[in-house]
């Protein structure tokens, strides 16, 4: 029972970071709509996502998207000074973010093929709950960090003498979904293995 409990909660934690992987990657309708934070004034917005950004020109809807970069530094986005948010550079945040966020997507996948290919043996279920464990940490440290990176550009646009402000997206949200199923698949594979009945 806590074994299947487990599998279930680390694949929807799975599910989850494939969107946020996904986020802003192409101007289509699902993928521009799930984003890290958006900032905005009267007539356009921009949002940010793991690869790239989307901008609006009339304030409604997404009108163009960057290329596809790996590790996309947001201090090098057009425009953003429009919408009063200024970074300093950090291109080395961001790439340790984007690597630390692909060896949790690893670790989750792993956890998720390990169990469900070793039958749910005491052993597996020992070594996913210590992989999702760490996952579990490594995605508190992401969600750290894009947590503070966008609530200090909504800080900065909030209190800019631009007509500008910002919110949180729905990855912020995805990331702390995500990390919550790792934290409960974690104690479910352990519970799993010290309770559940073995043949």
């Amino acid at each position: 029972m806590f074994a299947y409990l487990a599998t279930f909660s680390t694949f929807a934690a799975l599910v989850l970071e494939v969107f946020t992987l996904l986020a802003c990657t192409f101007n289509q309708p699902f993928l521009r709509d799930i984003y890290f934070v958006r900032y905005y004034n009267s007539d356009s917005f921009i949002v940010f996502g793991l690869w790239g950004y989307c901008t609006s020109t009339n304030g409604h809807y997404v009108t163009s998207c960057s290329a596809n970069v790996a590790a996309f530094d947001w201090t090098t986005a057009r425009n953003l000074s429009d919408y009063g948010v200024s970074f300093p550079s950090m291109g080395t945040v961001f790439l340790a973010q984007f690597i630390l966020y692909w060896i949790v997507f690893a670790i989750t996948l792993g956890s998720l093929l390990v169990t469900m290919l070793g039958h749910f043996g005491r052993q597996v279920d020992l070594l996913a709950s210590f992989a999702t464990f760490l996952g579990f940490i490594l995605m508190l440290v992401v969600f750290i960090m894009l947590l503070v990176i966008s609530l200090r550009g909504v800080n900065q646009a909030y209190s800019s003498h631009h007509d500008s402000n910002g919110f949180l997206g729905p990855c912020i949200w995805m990331n702390l979904g995500a990390m919550i199923a790792l934290f409960c698949s974690s104690f479910w594979y352990c519970f799993s293995c010290i309770f559940a009945r073995r043949n």
